[in-house]
């Protein structure tokens, strides 16, 4: 069991960054509840003529989405926000 995690170092990242953050960071609830909204709403719509309008259609969603959520602030990252710039500081 050791094996296969000493052989991915990348697996516990989310380690190094700020603890208020952590469950979001290995938490795929937000893909998960995006992904079964897309699928609900593609399904509602049955059948798309060509492939460009369903194309049309998921990047209208990926606006509706990004509009919905642009200024919400996800658990823990309000709070980790001044480490965070710290963090991804550059160098000037």
């Amino acid at each position: 069991m050791t094996k296969p995690l000493a052989e991915n170092p990348y697996i516990f990242t989310f380690y190094s960054f700020p603890k208020s953050i952590w469950r979001s960071l290995y938490s795929t609830n937000l893909i998960e509840s995006f992904n079964k909204q897309i699928k609900k709403y593609t399904k509602r719509k049955e059948q798309f003529p060509h492939e460009e309008a369903l194309e049309r259609f998921l990047v209208s969603q990926f606006e509706d989405y990004n509009q919905r959520f642009a200024v919400r602030c996800h658990i823990g990252f309000d709070q980790a926000r001044a480490e965070l710039a710290a963090m991804f500081k550059t160098a000037d």
